[in-house]
């Protein structure tokens, strides 16, 4: 008999931008530890948005699990993938010393602006040497 658990972790914090149009973008922390939209490509991520908060609203944000993500181009399944500037998920190459990859693809989006499924890890975000 096996057994089946889906364990997801999320952590609240007060957001420092407005995501009422971004739910499930990425979000990195100001000074703060406050969540905004990444700025850069090789912004440290701390999680996925999972509600629509607004500057100064609580943002429930998903720091391993099973999430949705806008991408900012066509993923596939079982391709790992990163945070882009501007918080959408988009692909991941080993060769990019940059970037830190922080999960894989479960349902693919054809097209930038829509939807997939991923399995994401912020907690431990890796980097190429």
């Amino acid at each position: 008999m096996g057994v089946s658990e889906k364990l997801i972790w999320t952590e609240s914090y007060e957001a420092n931008d407005n995501y009422s149009a971004k739910q499930y973008y990425g979000c990195k922390f100001d000074a703060n530890r406050r969540v905004l939209l990444p700025t850069a490509d090789s912004d440290v991520i701390a999680g996925i948005v999972l509600n629509k908060p607004t500057d100064g609203q609580t943002a429930e944000v998903l720091i391993v699990g099973r999430a949705p993500g806008v991408v900012a181009e066509q993923i596939t399944a079982g391709q790992r993938v990163r945070i882009a500037s501007g918080g959408k998920v988009a692909l991941w190459e080993v060769a990019d010393t940059t970037t830190q990859c922080v999960g894989q693809c479960v349902e693919g989006a054809a097209a930038n602006g829509q939807v997939g499924v991923f399995n994401f890890n912020f907690a431990s975000g890796i980097k190429t040497a």
